[in-house]
């Protein structure tokens, strides 16, 4: 952040962000889509999320959010590596993972963007993904309410690198705000001109996200 706090434009990222992304997968969920007992899944999901977040796994997520392709190929990789699992587990896991209902908004996000809106800020959303994730925001009745949303696996680029911020700054009036939770990734769009604002990465999705700083930032 810099001095001047006037800005015509908050451009937002999505997962942990402005929705939450430690309880989309669910052992309801899955044991709904696969059969299995609730506690055997709940079991399974602890597997697939221990193996995923390994730091071999997180290597191995480079690049798959840079096509909807790409994103299955590399996700239904990882977790059929955590298994071996029932026949259609792998599949039931990843339409979880990308199932709109399964993302959800934290208490402060609509109210934030609906008096970013009023006040006639221009709106974005930029995430990095493997799949479109407009079905969520309109859910959630975010979608309305902005001006632009960019993903990666639309351009074929990913954050921090600074061709995807500029896609999204060219379609914001004026002078643009930032708003992420990851240092690296979000944190580039410095290098893209837009001042950047980071949340804490402490966060549940029954709590506020500490959005409401933004309204301050913007004023």
């Amino acid at each position: 952040m810099d001095n001047d706090s006037t800005f015509d434009a908050v451009l937002f990222d999505f997962s942990g962000t402005l929705f939450d992304d430690t309880g989309v997968l669910d052992a309801r969920g899955l044991a709904a889509r696969t059969g299995l007992p609730e506690p055997e899944a709940a079991t399974t999901l602890r597997r697939v999320l221990a193996h995923v977040d390994s730091p071999a796994s997180l290597k191995a997520r480079k690049g798959g959010d840079l096509s909807v392709e790409a994103h299955r190929a590399v996700w239904t990789g990882l977790i059929a590596a955590a298994g071996p699992f029932p026949d259609g587990v792998v599949e039931a896991v990843y339409a979880g993972l990308t199932d709109p209902a399964g993302w959800r908004p934290y208490p402060d996000a609509l109210p934030v963007l609906t008096e970013l809106r009023a006040r006639g800020l221009g709106l974005g959303v930029l995430s990095n993904i493997g799949w479109d994730l407009r079905p969520a925001l309109a859910a959630a009745g975010v979608l309305e309410l902005l001006d632009v949303v960019v993903l990666s696996c639309e351009h074929g680029v990913e954050k921090p690198d600074p061709e995807l911020f500029a896609v999204a700054k060219e379609q914001l009036p004026g002078r643009v705000l930032y708003v992420g939770d990851d240092p690296v990734k979000d944190g580039a769009a410095v290098r893209a001109g837009m001042p950047v604002y980071l949340l804490p990465s402490e966060r549940s999705v029954d709590r506020p996200r500490g959005l409401s700083a933004v309204l301050r930032l913007a004023a």
